[in-house]
């Protein structure tokens, strides 16, 4: 092998598209840290389809943290999201900030939404009549679920709630005339 074969970047040589895959595949916080490798990576996490953010107390300050989920938010440029994990089970945060951060979600035709939050959740209610959902994974204390509900194409619906849950898990039910798995 030749000192000039060495060198070579392979990575960067890449369609854009492999290369959004690849970084879908890693947590979002080092999927962003990639803007750093070169001027041909400064911008690619923008088309990740997986959006993972997971709130350890030990790396930053909540702030810092949803600042940083709101920055990510607001700059997602992909057309379809294929997933949407948020773990905030660890901490408070502002519902307004989450139920916002889902809406925007939705509006990426999410296909797989997973929350994990610690305090009463307000879901969006875009969230409910969302077409094209087909896994949703709710983790709160208290959520409610509006009158209408229309999901098309849910077909997992994974729930855990600790107050009052039969009113609103049945309310949901019934708008998903395809759910294949109930958990």
């Amino acid at each position: 092998m030749t000192s000039k074969n060495k060198n070579v970047d392979r990575l960067s040589g890449l369609p854009e598209d492999i290369i959004s895959h690849i970084l879908s595949l890693m947590a979002t916080k080092f999927a962003v840290r990639t803007s750093i490798l070169s001027k041909r990576w400064r911008y690619s996490w923008k088309l990740v389809t997986n959006l993972d953010f997971d709130y350890t107390p030990t790396i930053l300050c909540v702030s810092s943290f949803v600042g940083f989920v709101d920055h990510v938010m607001e700059l997602c440029k992909t057309r379809q999201l294929q997933s949407f994990r948020i773990d905030f089970s660890s901490c408070s945060v502002q519902n307004s900030k989450v139920s916002n951060w889902i809406d925007q979600a939705v509006r990426l035709n999410v296909h797989e939404l997973d929350i994990h939050v610690i305090k009463q959740l307000e879901l969006p209610l875009s969230l409910f009549t969302c077409k094209t959902l087909t896994k949703l994974r709710l983790d709160s204390t208290v959520w409610k679920c509006p009158c209408q509900v229309t999901l098309p194409c849910l077909k997992t619906l994974d729930i855990i709630v600790y107050t009052n849950p039969l009113v609103s898990a049945f309310k949901l039910i019934s708008g998903c005339q395809y759910l294949k798995v109930y958990i």
